[in-house]
Formats: C-alpha cells, sequence, structure tokens
C-alpha cells in the first residue's frame, strides 16, 4: 500500500463474530492493523485511549447503535476526523442517509464483497492521511519541523484569548540566533540550515508538553509559556539559553558553538491584543541583543 510506513489502525465494531472474523482476516493480510469490538460501548473505551485511522461500524448492535456510536464521535475533538464507514444489510434509501447525516463518509452492504471492502477501506485511509499530511504542511515550518509563524500566532491568540476568559497569565519568549549572517558567511547556508535545525531542537527538548515553540523567523523563534508568571518564564528562558549555548552542531566536520537573546514578557490585564505582549517580548530581546547579546532580559 502506498502509506506512509506506520501501518494503519482500523477498529472493527461488529457483534457478529463472523463477520469481525472475515474482516480482520482480511485486513490484515493486505497490511492493517485491527482492533474489535463487540460493542459500542467497549469500541469507546478503546477510543478513550487510542486513535485508529479508520472506523468501520456495524449499525444494528446491542446498547448503542451505529448511528448513536458516530454521532458520540464526531462530538469528539480528537475523534472527529476519523473516517467512519458503516457496514449493514439495509441498503434502503433512507437508512444510508442516516448513515451519512450521522457522520459516515461510506456504506458497504453485507454480505461483503472483499475487493469492494478492501477498495473503500484503503481509500479513506489514504484520504485521511493525505488530509493530515496537509494540515502538517500549512501549521509547521518545513526546516526546523517546528510550528510556523501562522500556526505559532493563531495559538498565540488562542493563549490570548484563553487567558481573559480565566484570568490566567501566560509568558512570551522571543529567541534570536546571534550573529547568525557571520554563521551563513563562514559555514554556507547549508551550515545555517543546521543550526536552525539544532536550535530549534534543543529548545523543543528542553519545553514541557504545554509549551509552544515556534519559527517566526528567519532565526527567530518565539516560546508561549501557558500558566506561567515572569519569575517561572525567566527561569525557562535562562535554561533554553543555557542549552543553547552547550550545543555543538557538527557540520562538514566542524564544530558550530551558537549562542540566542531571549527577551521575556508577561501578559498583563491591559493587553488589548497579542501584539502588545508581542511587541514587549520582541523589544526585551533586542535589549538582549544590545547589551551585549548571549542573555535573557525582560520588559
Amino acid at each position: 500500500m502506498d502509506l506512509d510506513s506506520r501501518k494503519p489502525v482500523i477498529l472493527i465494531v461488529e457483534d457478529s463474530a463472523i463477520n469481525s472474523r472475515f474482516c480482520e482476516s482480511l485486513l490484515k493480510k493486505n497490511g492493517f492493523d485491527t482492533e474489535v469490538c463487540n460493542d459500542g460501548e467497549s469500541a469507546l473505551e478503546f477510543l478513550s485511549k487510542n486513535s485508529p485511522d479508520l472506523i468501520l461500524l456495524d449499525i444494528i448492535m446491542p446498547g448503542i447503535d451505529g448511528y448513536q456510536f458516530s454521532e458520540s464521535i464526531k462530538a469528539n475533538p480528537r475523534l472527529k476526523d476519523t473516517p467512519v464507514i458503516f457496514l449493514s444489510a439495509m441498503n434502503d434509501e433512507d437508512s444510508i442517509i442516516k448513515g451519512f447525516k450521522s457522520g459516515g463518509v461510506d456504506f458497504i452492504t453485507k454480505p461483503f464483497r472483499t475487493q469492494e471492502l478492501l477498495a473503500r477501506t484503503r481509500t479513506h485511509v489514504e484520504l485521511k492521511r493525505a488530509k493530515e499530511k496537509l494540515l502538517q504542511l500549512a501549521t509547521t515550518d518545513e526546516l526546523t519541523e517546528i510550528a510556523n509563524r501562522r500556526y505559532f500566532m493563531d495559538r498565540l491568540k488562542n493563549e490570548f484569548d484563553r487567558a481573559k476568559r480565566y484570568e490566567s497569565r501566560y509568558s512570551l519568549l522571543m529567541i534570536d540566533i546571534d550573529y547568525f549572517k557571520s554563521i551563513n558567511d563562514n559555514h554556507g547556508h547549508k551550515g545555517g540550515d543546521k543550526v536552525l535545525q539544532s536550535a530549534a531542537s534543543v529548545m523543543k527538548k528542553s519545553l514541557r508538553t504545554s509549551d509552544v515553540i515556534g519559527r517566526v523567523g528567519g532565526e527567530e523563534f518565539s516560546v508561549i509559556l501557558p500558566e506561567t508568571d515572569i519569575k517561572a518564564a525567566l527561569f525557562i528562558a535562562e535554561r533554553l539559553r543555557k542549552r543553547v549555548e552547550e550545543t555543538a552542531v557538527v557540520h562538514d566536520e566542524e564544530q558550530i558553538f551558537i549562542t540566542v537573546s531571549i527577551g521575556v514578557s508577561q501578559s498583563l490585564n491591559g493587553d488589548q491584543s497579542v501584539d502588545d505582549i508581542y511587541i514587549r517580548s520582541d523589544s526585551a530581546m533586542y535589549t538582549a541583543k544590545k547589551n551585549g547579546k548571549n542573555r535573557v532580559e525582560t520588559n
């Protein structure tokens, strides 16, 4: 199959043991991993901890029927984009329309035709992965594999709104690689790219899972620190600065040592938009560069 290296996982929700065994055997022989649940309740339990690539869903089951099951997962933000293919002996127009209205993307009638089941499953998995790839390209900086500027600013706006709603605090770091033009001049653009990738990787590994790092300019990065006051933000910024300074970037058998200047600002009650904290952090970063680079300043 022309899919990525991870085997697609198909959740089969079917109360007939004969039908579920047929689907499971067929899919496993053709490169899929499967999980089988014989009712909606056990399937929802599986989904509470897992995210399959596609769900094959029987309509008539004990307890939660297929329509109700589909509606419940479409209401879950984590699962709403998971394609659902209904399996049913009913092929009347009303049943099919009801299936689509409840969130299904396709409808396969019983008894199954082997090649149809495989083709429809493969097509919808490939469509899902293509959408995921497009989303990744739209939100991720290709070189550093962290958030790109547009996506980062969307996340910053969300954090601004959340902080206003719950009267909470967050902080923002602006980070610039020192002497980056000299790095490009001395080591070429490939060396510069290697430095950007290394800096992004080191900083990302040094952050909490709740923090968001993005590349917002050529050699500029920014970090959103949710639920973080200025004291904690300064501690995190200093830790990032030290870890970058201690990391050697190897390029063409040479070691390149780099430093960063970091500006830090905390959200304020009077902030009218994300521009306010962004400008303060950016100003603090330029103060750090003016005061000798390789340092942390606040504003």
